[in-house]
């Protein structure tokens, strides 16, 4: 009996014990490591799971398109909400984030768009300062008048598509580049091309202005080099005008602790550079697949950004008809009755003529009966001495 109570005692302080160890000087506004981790478990392993099953099946995608060969590796993606849209077009242009995973496979082959004349940056990835393990990975380099001219019709920017795994662009035509290629590589993000500097290593005096800077600008094999392997390293952010985002931050074939590292990795470079106001404009955070529902990895407990937006009163709902003349109210009525059904109609018009009543006020009762009126009234006519009519 004295252990039974012992126990009961303990199942009683541990219920008393508070639900979270939170200290009251840490901020809501970061993210809680093992919940990422928690996320990125269960995700992986839902997404392997249904792999392994579509496999031992061997059912396939009818929404996967046929031109294109099917992806052994399938993306995670990290989705962001925010309380308000996102308006600082400055955020709105892609933005290059270094992850410590890369998520780009080290033998994808590469294609590269260049200004004109390509022949100058050919040349540049075929020397023996480019480094050669790189050099085997670029597959073409395309100047911008030979993609004009072998690439018009749209089989043929298809075919191109197909070939290669990483499209690459110098930024100073990107432009050019996607009016051109169109939506055949800009439909989707999944083979959007790159921009990357191809000046990089080469000396450019800022003081110039860029409509009279030197126009055939060529960097470096060092510094391009290190250019094009910084973007294989990273991932890169779209910010929509909208309250809703989502960027690349992992792979299938990657372990769920190295998503949890991409993760907290883009989120620290998101959050205080491309959402206004930061942590307090953020709605929520999930990590998804392709196909996947999406799971939390944090969410926030005030779905407004300033105090100020909190209403200290009810909402007072304003009618349509409100500060309007009485024949355009009348109008609204009219069309509002035409709308319900018998009994509805019926007690609406019960409920406003007991309105009209209540405000009239009640009626005045005569002080006399019918009977004494009636009396009066003879009374009245007998002592007329000449008849009212001839």
């Amino acid at each position: 009996m004295a252990k039974s109570k012992q126990v009961t005692k303990k199942v009683e302080k541990k219920a008393e014990a508070p639900l979270t160890t939170k200290k009251q000087n840490e901020t809501p506004y970061q993210l809680d490591t093992a919940q990422v981790e928690r996320a990125a478990n269960a995700l992986v392993a839902h997404m392997k799971k249904h792999k392994e099953e579509k496999e031992a099946t061997g059912t396939k995608d009818l929404m996967a398109d046929e031109d294109e060969a099917e992806q052994a590796d399938q993306p995670i993606f990290l989705s962001i909400s925010t309380k308000k849209h996102v308006n600082n077009t400055n955020s709105l242009k892609p933005t290059k984030i270094v992850l410590p995973n890369p998520i780009i496979a080290s033998d994808a082959k590469i294609c590269i768009f260049t200004k004109d004349p390509q022949r100058a940056y050919k040349d540049l990835v075929a020397s023996d300062a480019f480094p050669a393990t790189l050099r085997e990975r670029v597959g073409r380099v395309l100047g911008v008048d030979k993609l004009k001219k072998k690439f018009k019709s749209f089989e043929q920017k298809r075919a191109l598509l197909a070939d290669y795994d990483i499209f690459m662009v110098d930024e100073r035509v990107i432009k050019i580049v996607a009016e051109f290629l169109g939506k055949v590589f800009y439909g989707s993000k999944s083979k959007r091309p790159i921009p990357i500097k191809l000046t990089a290593g080469a000396f450019v005096d800022k003081t110039v202005k860029k409509d009279k800077e030197p126009q055939n600008v060529v960097g470096t094999p060092q510094g391009v080099a290190k250019e094009i392997e910084s973007a294989l390293n990273s991932t890169y952010l779209s910010m929509s005008a909208s309250a809703n985002t989502s960027i690349k931050i992992g792979n299938l074939s990657q372990t769920a602790a190295q998503i949890k590292e991409n993760t907290e990795a883009v989120i620290a470079a998101i959050i205080p550079k491309h959402i206004e106001q930061g942590w307090r404009n953020v709605r929520s955070l999930h990590i998804k697949g392709p196909a996947t529902k999406a799971l939390p990895i944090w969410l926030a407990d005030e779905l407004w950004v300033d105090d100020s937006q909190v209403l200290d009163e009810p909402f007072q709902h304003k009618s349509i008809g409100e500060g309007k003349t009485a024949q355009t109210k009348r109008k609204w009525e009219e069309w509002e009755e035409e709308l319900l059904d018998e009994n509805e109609l019926a007690e609406k018009k019960a409920k406003r003529e007991a309105k009209k009543a209540k405000k009239a006020g009640p009626a005045k009762k005569s002080s006399l009966s019918k009977e004494k009126r009636k009396a009066l009234k003879e009374d009245a006519l007998s002592s007329v001495q000449t008849p009212l009519i001839a």
